[in-house]
């Protein structure tokens, strides 16, 4: 039985046929993945295709059907999660103030403060870096999400920072 998965339009390459990396779901399992693919409108133009939905919209409500040919399952994707967990316990105790000292970069926010596009350079900083990092690293923000998720669900940690 062949695979059936599903990704964002946001992630595809321009060219077709292109060998890319690509964040994708398993639509049975609903694992989130990156693997090396390549992909095609045709079947017939890739050696082992699974039908690929790719769902765009503010709703991801529109979409549309090509077909996908993995190469290689790269969820090594680079991404350290026990380094992940590990800075984000030690953050819970840390300054959580980043400097990047940099006169071009502290211009061009103050810029975007000053014209009025964000509020603060604070502000601008972060948006901008989440921006870049969900469309640059998808699989980091995953994995993120996933530990602090794991922070906020753990009853045991809840109650011992109760009782300090």
């Amino acid at each position: 039985m062949s695979s059936h998965y599903i990704t964002s339009a946001d992630h595809l390459p321009e060219e077709e046929q292109t060998e890319t990396t690509l964040q994708i779901t398993d639509a049975q399992t609903k694992r989130i993945f990156e693997a090396r693919v390549r992909i095609a409108r045709d079947p017939a133009e890739l050696t082992d295709p699974d039908p690929l939905t790719i769902v765009a919209g503010p709703h991801e409500s529109v979409s549309e059907t090509r077909y996908v040919e993995l190469l290689d399952e790269t969820d090594e994707t680079g991404i350290d999660h026990e380094l992940v967990a590990h800075l984000a316990a030690e953050q819970e105790t840390a300054s959580n103030i980043l400097n990047t000292r940099s006169d071009d970069l502290k211009v061009l926010l103050q810029y975007l403060v000053e014209t009025g596009e964000y509020e603060s350079t604070s502000d601008a900083l972060r948006e901008i870096a989440f921006d870049h990092l969900a469309t640059e690293r998808p699989a980091l923000l995953d994995a993120y999400a996933e530990v602090r998720r794991e922070f906020d669900d753990d009853p045991l940690r809840r109650v011992l920072e109760e009782q300090e």
